[in-house]
């Protein structure tokens, strides 16, 4: 009698694997519809979503496609491959020390990091250093000084060293939660500018093109020159417009104008947005049936992917 299979302590079931396709998959058509998204983070959003589907396949007893398990994006881990993350303060210290021919001592790299406000739940960081041509600064608020300082260090390893950043952004996977704690969700926010592009998308019923959201600065002269902005809808009814607060820095004058334009939005946009996931959800579910069903067909054949 063969011994009984039993599943390792821990180890996902296929309903939990099929639940977080189901989730990455919807991710992944936020992400390619949201035309502000870098195309960087899709090609990590795909790598992600291509190597759960090939471990979901596994489980239905279709065996990985060789090409894809060679490239490494469903076999062992590697450098920046599945089971790390990309620490880019690291890897900007390595790239810009290998340019040089010559290691760097400490000091050379100099990040300012700040809290956003006085509740210190939010940071922004900036990067410089003689290496550099300029400074580089994180592109949006994060929830901890590590983050900003790795955001601004890829911002900085993307403007400097587009190459070795291409291929670092290509093979991006985010760390494996430890035993018992939840996968935080995306550490980078969707920031106010991308939601009111997620909302517009939702009240105007196709993907939004960079005519329909259009914002305008105004600069403040003073001792420190600040910056207003206002944010014009020219495609929605009645062509609104807002204004936003001022701000220091022309990025967050621009957000300041998207979270008024959003807070006029929410009421209408609430019910479209969940009609839309609730729509994205049923959806993969039938094609999650469909697949699962085709698959057990081509067992119950003898067929073997």
């Amino acid at each position: 009698m063969a011994p009984k299979k039993v599943q390792p302590q821990g180890a996902q079931t296929l309903e939990q694997v099929e639940a977080k396709f189901a989730a990455q998959t919807t991710g992944f058509y936020e992400k390619c519809m949201d035309l502000n998204t870098p195309q960087s983070a899709v090609c990590v959003a795909a790598n992600h979503l291509l190597t759960l589907r090939c471990k979901l396949l596994g489980m239905y007893g279709v065996a990985p496609d060789a090409k894809w398990t060679a490239a490494g994006s469903a076999g062992a881990p590697a450098q920046g491959g599945v089971g790390s993350e990309v620490q880019w303060k690291s890897k900007l210290t390595e790239t810009a020390a290998k340019k040089a021919a010559r290691p760097l001592t400490k000091g050379e790299f100099v990040y300012n990091t700040t809290a956003v406000d006085e509740t210190n739940k939010s940071f922004t960081s900036t990067v410089s250093g003689s290496l550099l041509s300029k400074k580089y600064s994180s592109v949006e608020p994060q929830i901890s000084k590590k983050l900003a300082e790795q955001t601004a260090a890829r911002a900085a390893l993307q403007a400097e060293y587009p190459e070795a950043y291409t291929e670092l952004a290509a093979h991006e996977v985010a760390l494996a939660p430890a035993k018992g704690e939840k996968r935080k969700s995306d550490p980078l926010p969707m920031g106010d500018k991308n939601e009111l592009n997620h909302m517009m998308q939702m009240l105007l019923s196709r993907s939004v093109t960079k005519d329909d959201v259009l914002y305008t600065l105004t600069t403040i002269e003073g001792e420190k020159p600040s910056y207003s902005a206002t944010v014009s809808l020219p495609t929605y009814e009645g062509s609104p417009t807002f204004q936003g607060a001022p701000a220091s820095a022309k990025k967050d004058a621009e957000a300041a104008a998207a979270k008024v334009a959003i807070a006029a939005f929410k009421d209408a946009a609430a019910p479209l947005i969940e009609e839309h996931k609730a729509k994205k959800a049923r959806k993969n579910a039938e094609d999650m049936e469909k697949m699962k069903q085709k698959h057990a067909e081509k067992q119950a054949a003898g067929i073997t992917a």
